[in-house]
């Protein structure tokens, strides 16, 4: 499908990244995002509004809009072409009343609800997140016995997490696949799709996993930035920027020179809700099938079972 897309300006790829905002600080990420500035990148960072009324896994570790310095920062990004989108509200889980009270706030400060938001695995008011990602009872038994997680409830009308209505109102766009390729739109053909047995979510799109530094490195090989541009593709990499692409003041070495090596490239660098919006314009209107949810589902786990990163 990517292939009979045209890019604005004459480009020849479309290239995005989500940065989760677990461990984000303003000294570990304004380095990264004063260089990709610098390059041209206009990405995509996720926030934490506020802090959890239950115990936030990365309570001394990480930084939340109720921070004024980074308040500040995270303002200058949007300043800057950058999109700031959510990471639900907190990083502990949220009853209804902080999620809402978490959207208005994000409206407040950046004068616009959420176009995105990323389920943070920890939240148990995370989107259809879980086994709730499944539709077969095979892969939910399984998923279950291997992350040992807690139930998610934030689609479940009857929790006191419910809020499924917030998202459907709000926000255009929910994160769900990671795959191990490039070309993020040749894993998921289907993106970003709308799936009538999950309803509360508008519109799911997939990702490319940079999830660490590493892993980040060895999906920005030559290579694969060639195939992006000889496949006239679409990568969307989802990545964590405050887990040591930063050590000692000094971005990771090879993560710089592959960034500058793909910035000198004709490709189209924009925030992730632009580049789906482009991509649903190409898409037919209607839902995913379930064969089609069938079929992510199943590459997904197969790639998570092999993956090393």
């Amino acid at each position: 499908m990517s292939r009979s897309i045209q890019y604005p300006g004459g480009k020849q790829f479309a290239f995005g990244i989500v940065d989760d905002t677990d461990l984000g600080t303003v000294k570990n990420l304004g380095p990264v995002y004063d260089f990709l500035h610098d390059l041209g990148f206009r990405t995509t960072k996720t926030v934490w509004v506020q802090r959890s009324t239950t115990p936030d896994k990365f309570d001394t570790r990480s930084q939340t809009l109720s921070d004024p310095e980074y308040l500040r920062f995270t303002l200058e990004l949007q300043r800057r072409g950058f999109e700031i989108a959510m990471h639900l509200a907190a990083p502990g889980t949220s009853c209804r009343a902080s999620t809402a009270g978490a959207y208005e706030r994000f409206n407040e400060v950046f004068g616009h609800y959420p176009t995105i938001n990323v389920n943070h695995c920890d939240n148990r008011e995370g989107m259809y997140w879980g086994r709730s990602r499944f539709d077969n009872r095979l892969m939910q038994i399984g998923y279950d016995a291997s992350m040992n997680r807690d139930q998610y409830c934030g689609h479940d009308e009857t929790s006191d997490l419910f809020w499924g209505d917030i998202c459907q109102r709000h926000t255009k766009y929910v994160r769900d696949f990671v795959f191990q390729t490039i070309n993020t739109a040749r894993a998921d053909p289907f993106m970003p799709y709308h799936d009538t047995r999950r309803p509360y979510v508008n519109y799911w799109f997939s990702s490319s996993d940079g999830a660490k530094v590493k892993g980040f490195n060895s999906l920005l090989t030559e290579a694969n930035q060639e195939r992006l541009v000889r496949e006239r593709g679409c990568c969307i990499v989802y990545t964590h920027f405050g887990k040591d692409f930063v050590q000692d003041g000094t971005l990771n070495p090879i993560w710089k020179k592959q960034m500058t090596s793909l910035a000198e490239r004709n490709g189209w660098f924009a925030p992730t809700s632009e580049i789906l919006d482009l991509l649903l314009s190409h898409r037919p209107a209607k839902p995913i099938t379930r064969l089609g949810r069938k079929y992510l589902c199943s590459r997904w786990l197969l790639e998570k079972a092999r993956s090393t990163r």
